[in-house]
Formats: structure tokens, C-alpha cells, sequence
């Protein structure tokens, strides 16, 4: 019966470790976009000109907000880059350097994601963001339909962009 009662303590802990979790992402993207997604129209560091509301015609689209410097963003990027190759992904380096040093970090991090640099976090401010990693998943319909902050798996965020089809 002792393992009873750690399988409650355990549930319970989870559950509440759970419930603070979402109400923490929940505080940190407070801010964000509901509805409609602002315009996003830029080019990335490449020089190829990224724009939100084309690729929502091919099906939703997965913006990640994130920082050379952002420890968290060092987990998060990996499962990012690996459903880019199968998914519609734009990123964003918000005050991360210059392009080509952001393109670096993004080499030596096998990171293979498109990315619009966004030095003086004008355009990461426009979009109401209060922490990296943020993500936002853009349906179809070019509504913002779920946004995510802080660590996150790629199991999830492959489920949020399903659910967003």
C-alpha cells in the first residue's frame, strides 16, 4: 500500500509542476498576438525575403523567437531545426549580433533554419514578446493560434502545428 501513496504524491506533483508550468507561459506571452497575426515581411540573413502571410497559404507556420545568448533557446533550437525540414519555420535572432554573426552561430549549431535577424528587437517588440524562446504557430486562417514560452518538445510543437492545419 506505501506505493499507493507515492503514486498519489507523484500524480500530484506532476499535476501541479503542470499547472505552474502553463501559467508561466501563459504570463510571459500575455502579450502576444490573438487573431490575426501582425504582417511579417522581411529578409532573412540570407537575404531572401520572408513573408508570413505567403507561407500561411501553404499551411501554418511555426515562428520561433529565440537568442544566441538565450540558454533555454540552446534546447529548444535543435527539435526547431529538425522540423523546419518538414514544416514551415521562421525565425527570429532577436539582439543576437550582426547577420553574419548570427548565421555563424547558427553553423557551428548545425542549426538549418531560415532566420530574420532582429538586432534592436524592434520587430520581436511589435509582436509583443516578453522571452526567448517564444513560440507562435500561425494556422492557415493567418490567425495566431497557440503561443508557447520557455521549453517546449518537439513532439509538442509538432502537435500544436497539426492541430493548426
Amino acid at each position: 500500500m506505501k506505493w499507493r501513496g507515492a503514486f498519489w504524491s507523484l500524480t500530484k506533483f506532476i499535476l501541479l509542476a503542470a499547472a505552474i508550468v502553463t501559467a508561466v507561459s501563459w504570463y510571459h506571452s500575455r502579450n502576444m498576438p490573438k487573431g490575426q497575426a501582425p504582417e511579417l515581411l522581411a529578409p532573412d540573413i540570407d537575404g531572401r525575403l520572408i513573408s508570413l502571410q505567403k507561407m500561411v497559404e501553404q499551411g501554418p507556420v511555426l515562428i520561433y523567437f529565440w537568442a544566441t545568448w538565450c540558454g533555454y533557446c540552446r534546447v529548444v533550437s535543435p527539435a526547431v531545426s529538425d522540423l523546419s525540414t518538414e514544416h514551415q519555420v521562421i525565425t527570429i535572432a532577436l539582439q543576437s549580433g550582426t547577420p553574419d554573426e548570427v548565421a555563424n552561430y547558427q553553423e557551428k549549431h548545425n542549426l538549418k533554419f531560415h532566420t530574420i535577424n532582429d538586432p534592436a528587437g524592434a520587430l520581436s517588440a511589435s509582436w509583443g514578446l516578453q522571452v526567448t524562446p517564444t513560440i507562435a504557430i500561425v494556422d492557415t486562417e493567418g490567425n495566431v493560434s497557440t503561443v508557447t514560452s520557455g521549453m517546449t518538445s518537439r513532439l509538442g510543437l509538432k502537435t500544436r502545428l497539426w492541430l493548426a492545419n
